[in-house]
């Protein structure tokens, strides 16, 4: 059984996906659902984008510098839920060859 400290990281996981891609509101529902490594890196999304906001807070002389490796990572991981996603839609209608 999962900790309160778990449930939140999935759902600020979800929330920030969900904001991301609106659209795919129950693709992403489903697979987060069902797939460890697309929870994990919608967890990741959560946590950059929360580093990202941070930024603000940060000395001026490394700010900046910070706020675009992150921007880099949630374009990046980004990328990597849209494949993930992308991978999920695929319907086999017979068995791959070996």
């Amino acid at each position: 059984m999962g900790s309160s400290s778990d449930k939140a990281s999935h759902s600020r996981g979800l929330s920030a996906v969900l904001e991301r891609f609106p659209a795919l509101r129950k693709q992403i529902e489903n697979l987060f659902e069902l797939d460890e490594e697309f929870r994990a890196l919608c967890e990741d999304l959560a946590d950059v984008k929360t580093a990202l906001n941070e930024c603000q807070h940060l000395p001026s002389d490394i700010r900046e510098a910070r706020r675009l490796e992150y921007e880099e990572l949630v374009d990046s991981l980004s990328a990597e839920i849209e494949q993930a996603l992308s991978r999920a839609n695929v319907i086999l209608l017979r068995p791959p060859r070996p």
